[in-house]
């Protein structure tokens, strides 16, 4: 993908890329550290299931709510390190320019999107909280796992404009 902006590993020695970098980095752990959770917690369900009928109560529910949570605080770190699926299967014989374009057009919209799912989002946490939903089985609000939700894509707006900002200055 040499006609490309996109690259897996950019120098970003300006300090709102390496703030963004650290942010998605640290983000991207903290999702490791659910996803590890969430496996351990399943493993100990299972187990229990088989051996004494006894399973985690909510495996299910918790297994959902960690999976979102986890996903969503990837995405900002993903975006950094090109690690989306790029389809350049119709692109790949047009001129550098118009994948230029193409690769502004991405990143905008990225960003417009991710920003309009953080704000969907917020405002479903508000009604859920404000209406006291719990889940099903063990009773937890359901509210907070939207808060990583929330943060996920507002980071990933900011880092797909500071990708795009940052290859349309280069151009320009």
């Amino acid at each position: 993908m040499a006609e490309s902006i996109h690259h897996s590993r950019v120098i970003r020695n300006d300090a709102l890329g390496r703030f963004l970098e650290k942010l998605s980095e640290g983000m991207a752990w903290l999702a490791g550290g659910i996803f590890i959770a969430e496996a351990v917690m399943s493993v100990v369900s299972v187990i229990g299931r088989a051996l004494w009928n006894t399973p985690v109560l909510g495996d299910y529910e918790i297994v959902q709510v960690l999976s979102a949570m986890g996903i969503a605080l990837c995405l900002p770190y993903c975006q950094l390190r090109a690690g989306h699926v790029f389809v350049d299967f119709f692109t790949l014989r047009v001129p550098r320019r118009f994948n230029r374009i193409l690769d502004y057009a991405a990143l905008l919209l990225l960003a417009l999107a991710a920003f309009l799912v953080a704000w969907r989002v917020w405002a479903g946490l508000l009604d859920i909280k404000e209406y006291g939903e719990t889940s099903m089985v063990i009773g937890i609000p359901i509210w907070w796992g939207y808060v990583p939700l929330v943060w996920g894509f507002a980071v990933l707006g900011l880092v797909a404009l500071y990708d795009f900002s940052r290859a349309f200055n280069k151009d320009v």
